[in-house]
């Protein structure tokens, strides 16, 4: 009987340490939203290695380091009127100990200069990289969802 309760923790163990992974990576996301919709920059930048990389969709924002990060999410983050962030999907893939990839689905809101009301579905896919401790983007790339094609018509022509 111990021999077999052995064996099933032995099994379940990996599985056990994705879920961990796959909570870690889920809070690290959600902090990301909760400081960019508040437009905390410090914090935002805390999320982020000292030599990440980052992608962002807004006419092909690119942007390498701490400079760079803290020049766009600035832009992104404090200076769009009321962001919200919602994270509607994630999967976490282990690539090491200390390094996992993702691929994120958020829901994004905003409000336009003009007053007008947005919404955009956004993609990111990123790798994370543990240090210190804890985890921090090394690759950052977000893209916006395209909108649905136009349903094509059809024209027919009457026989007579």
């Amino acid at each position: 009987m111990t021999r077999h309760v052995l064996v099933a923790l032995v099994c379940a163990l990996p599985a056990l340490a994705r879920a961990d992974l796959s909570a870690e990576v889920k809070t690290h996301e959600e902090t990301f939203a909760r400081a960019c919709a508040a437009g905390d920059i410090p914090a935002v930048l805390a999320l982020y290695a000292d030599d990440a990389r980052l992608v962002w969709p807004d006419a092909g924002e690119e942007g390498r380091g701490k400079a760079d990060i803290e020049r766009l999410a600035t832009a992104f983050c404090k200076h769009t009127k009321d962001l919200q962030l919602t994270l509607a999907s994630l999967d976490a893939v282990p690539i090491d100990d200390t390094h996992v990839a993702t691929v994120a689905h958020w829901e994004m809101s905003a409000t336009a200069p003009d007053g007008k009301k947005l919404s955009a579905k956004v993609r990111s896919t990123e790798v994370l990289v543990k240090t210190g401790g804890a985890w921090r983007y090394l690759v950052d790339h977000a893209s916006l969802g395209r909108p649905p094609a136009p349903t094509a018509t059809r024209r027919t022509r009457r026989r007579r």
